[in-house]
């Protein structure tokens, strides 16, 4: 593999600790995969005395993959490039029996765990589910924290939190008492096992000589100890990372283990690893500037020798409708005119909700598209719901249809009563909606279940005779007749899905009413044409989802973390969107500009910011205010669209002015 100089230092330094500050794009998974070839072809290491760890499966099976092209296949087996939990797991079947437990455990997943706290906390909770994933959230964190029950209990402030420290205790008792490990065990116990007995930390130090970490930036504070009590008496490691890339800290990461090291590793080696082999010198320029804002003790400066590329676009729509048609409108005349994949362009977001509107437009233009780390808004249960009502009216012989609504809202039509009519209609050779209005069935089922079944198909029976005379009218009749929403509210207890399922459920019929009108571009559709657009979509997206489709990729700015595309779209650039209204704190503040840096720093050719001057919130229309991350960037490397809306709208003071009194106002409509 070529290296520049910088890689090389890196890979050359191979005594005591290194920490490998690794920008985006600088090529840290050759470094690693060439230090760790280094190691055993120049060092005589032992490939058996190296490990690497990574975050992902994923890329430990990469990394495998590749230094055994090089190597050769006998050494992929011997490699030792894993997860920090597959590594936690071998010590623990190692070393257990040290806490005086069983190797022969059961491994409990998020599921397992919420079963388990589910029947502790039934009396207290009522089986309420966002108690239960916030008591699970705090075990979580407490463990990551190496904090065990009896100082968990010691250290709350609150009554919740004391509650929740009591169900720890007990949850901590049930998994000694049953012989059960959960996820946050994996590194938990492996560190209380190198921290309490010497035997099992130099056992260990033995076995693993050097070790390399990956993605250092995700480290919690159980992983850094981790990784402090497996280094030997040497210290030989190296840490690679970007501290501007720290943005999962809702999930234990610690950007503060890079300040640590310093501590810890007071001879510790930094190497700078600052050329970006990806993107333009204007993206990087405006980049760099932007995180320079960032408290940050680990500063480096991205450089490349590409050209420097065009400036970079921020387009100020009216309203989110026409951010999600004209980027979609943009990216469909620009691949035809230059003739690129849909591939090459990503669109990324703050929050999932983002999406929706998006999608639409992508059907509108045939555009096949992927939405990464998250559910298709046309895989939520709410709108399978109401997509199969719409099925059945449109065909009666779609008995899967049909089984999904019969009893969605409840209609006391039980399982016994559709396998009877599962069965007769087989035996009758109908569909279940034409066998449900039978004569012969009175024969199969007692009055009171015949009677609700019969209202249902003729109730959809009628429904179908108003869409035939007038479909919009029918369509707000269906809506009105089921009370879903009423139904929605009752079965979900946590109020922001019960929103947000109200939400889609408005925004799909709104799509509905829209494609039954038309308008100048559009003509107006039969339902029978809706349905079939809607289901091919579903043929195509889902029966033929690989990797060989051409696809538009839609997702958060979480989860492009590692990814690049030719053209990159940020949308949503207002103050409580990015940043997000929950990170307006100084600390939070940085993470959030990291969030927008990476973001940033996955384009390769352009990008394009977008910000709306008014938003729909909670049925009401609010006035925006432009992120205060426009602000920071370098004016003359951007060209703002819409020349009407200023450039520099208000300094960072009147912008958390503003933002306050946007949120009272949307708590008075809330409230």
């Amino acid at each position: 593999m070529h290296l520049n100089l910088i890689q090389e230092k890196a890979v050359k330094c191979v005594k005591g600790p290194c920490l490998v500050l690794a920008g985006a794009g600088s090529g840290k998974t050759k470094v690693i995969i060439s230090k760790i070839i280094y190691l055993i072809n120049n060092c005589n290491y032992n490939i058996k005395n190296i490990a690497a760890m990574t975050f992902t499966n994923k890329a430990a099976q990469e990394m495998k993959y590749r230094i055994s092209e090089i190597l050769g296949q006998k050494y992929l087996n011997e490699l030792q490039i894993s997860t920090f939990h597959t590594l936690g797991m071998e010590i623990i079947k190692s070393d257990i029996h040290y806490l005086g437990r069983n190797a022969n455990f059961l491994l409990f997943d998020e599921h397992d765990q919420l079963n388990l706290l589910n029947d502790i906390t039934k009396k207290k909770f009522k089986k309420n589910k966002l108690l239960l994933k916030k008591l699970l959230s705090s075990i979580s964190k407490w463990k990551m924290q190496l904090i065990d029950p009896k100082q968990a209990k010691n250290i709350v402030k609150t009554d919740i939190d004391s509650l929740f420290a009591n169900y720890y205790d007990i949850y901590h008792q049930h998994l000694i008492t049953y012989n059960i490990l959960d996820f946050d065990d994996l590194i938990y116990l492996p560190t209380l096992l190198l921290k309490k007995y010497l035997s099992v930390k130099n056992k260990w130090s033995e076995k693993i000589q050097y070790f390399l970490v990956d993605e250092y930036q995700d480290t919690n504070t159980s992983q850094y100890e981790f990784i402090k009590l497996l280094s030997n008496k040497r210290s030989d490691f190296t840490l690679v990372g970007d501290n501007n890339q720290s943005i999962y800290s809702w999930r234990g990461a610690c950007s503060q283990n890079f300040s640590l090291l310093k501590t810890d590793f007071p001879n510790i080696t930094i190497i700078k690893m600052e050329q970006n082999y990806r993107s333009t010198g204007r993206i990087l320029r405006v980049a760099n500037i932007l995180i320079s804002h960032n408290n940050n003790e680990f500063e480096k400066k991205l450089f490349s020798e590409l050209d420097y590329g065009s400036k970079i676009k921020i387009l100020v729509l009216q309203n989110e409708e026409k951010e999600a048609k004209k980027i979609i409108q943009v990216i469909y005349s620009h691949k035809n005119r230059f003739n690129n994949k849909y591939s090459d362009y990503a669109i990324l977001y703050r929050g999932n909700y983002q999406a929706r509107l998006f999608e639409k437009e992508l059907i509108k233009y045939d555009i096949a598209y992927e939405i990464s780390g998250s559910n298709s808004f046309f895989s939520r249960g709410e709108i399978k719901d109401l997509l199969s009502y719409l099925r059945l009216i449109d065909n009666q012989n779609d008995d899967l249809a049909f089984l999904r609504v019969v009893n969605i809202p409840s209609r006391s039509i039980g399982t016994v009563t559709i396998n009877k009519l599962i069965k007769w209609s087989s035996i009758h050779k109908k569909s279940l909606f034409f066998a449900s209005l039978d004569m012969g069935l009175q024969t199969q089922l007692n009055r009171y279940s015949l009677k609700k079944l019969r209202n249902f198909s003729i109730w959809i029976k009628n429904i179908i005779q108003e869409f035939n005379a007038s479909p919009i009218i029918a369509l707000k009749k269906l809506i009105h007749d089921i009370n879903y929403k009423e139904w929605i509210k009752k079965s979900i207890k946590d109020i922001h899905k019960i929103q947000s399922s109200i939400n889609n459920i408005d925004l799909f019929i709104k799509w509905i009413i829209e494609m039954l009108k038309g308008n100048n571009i559009q003509k107006s559709m039969t339902l029978s044409q809706i349905i079939t657009h809607f289901t091919l979509r579903d043929v195509f997206y889902d029966i033929n989802n690989n990797n060989k489709i051409d696809k538009l990729q839609l997702m958060t700015l979480h989860a492009s973390k590692g990814l690049e595309f030719k053209y990159v779209f940020i949308i949503g650039m207002e103050e409580g969107i990015l940043p997000h209204y929950n990170g307006m704190d100084n600390d939070n503040l940085d993470e959030e500009r990291r969030l927008i840096y990476v973001g940033i720093t996955r384009a390769k050719k352009q990008l394009v910011f977008t910000l709306c001057k008014q938003r729909n919130q909670y049925g009401q229309i609010f006035s925006t205010i432009p992120s205060r991350f426009l602000l920071e960037l370098p004016q003359d490397d951007l060209y703002w669209i819409d020349q009407l809306y200023p450039k520099s709208c208000y300094n960072k003071e009147e912008l958390s002015i503003m933002y306050l009194k946007k949120i009272r106002q949307s708590l008075n409509i809330i409230n």
